[in-house]
């Protein structure tokens, strides 16, 4: 039998799990378009078409690199912080988390095929998308309640404000027209 906190322990990391899910997919994209308004779509063919030559290695090498760019510069955000400069070392770490993904995302949609075709791999992915299965059926239920409040409070927000919309709008009407007559004492 599970205890409270180890069910809680095991949300919390469904929740961070689909918050990176979310921002893989999210940033990925932006990367993509971004790449895409670029005038670059023919090197991103041809680097394509090299990864589709090569070794799947050297796929898993690509789709490693931006990790290892991007981590000095987790590792000074997480010094900023550390040394009290919180603020900086934040936004440090989030661009640095915020770019990584993103290009990491991009290399990996261009390098997918090739890496699929390593088994262990394959299995590796196959473990991630169940487990991102696994969160969503931990966490769909929490935020389909988290939406049902947030309906329930912008219905009792409209009705609240229906109910007092005629003292609002003669209000607002009464504002508006002291503003307009101002307007026209000002030479």
């Amino acid at each position: 039998m599970q205890t409270r906190l180890t069910r809680f322990l095991w949300t919390v990391l469904a929740a961070i799990f689909l918050i990176e899910a979310w921002l893989w997919d999210v940033l990925g994209g932006l990367v993509a378009r971004f790449v895409a308004a670029l005038p670059i779509a023919a090197l991103r063919r041809r680097l394509q078409h090299l990864i589709d030559t090569l070794p799947p290695a050297f796929a898993l090498a690509l789709f490693i690199v931006p990790i290892l760019v991007v981590l000095p510069f987790k590792i000074a955000g997480l010094a900023l912080i550390a040394g009290g400069r919180v603020v900086a070392g934040g936004c440090v770490f989030l661009a640095a988390k915020t770019v990584g993904l993103g290009v990491t995302a991009f290399i990996f949609d261009v390098c997918h095929a090739r890496l699929m075709t390593l088994l262990w791999f394959a299995r590796f992915y196959a473990l991630v998308i169940a487990f991102r299965d696994w969160a969503h059926t931990k966490i769909d239920p929490y935020k389909a309640a988290i939406r049902a409040r947030i309906a329930q409070l912008r219905e009792n927000l409209r009705a609240r404000f229906a109910s007092e919309a005629p003292a609002l709008t003669r209000k607002l009407t009464a504002l508006r027209a002291r503003m307009h007559a101002r307007g026209r004492e000002t030479p």
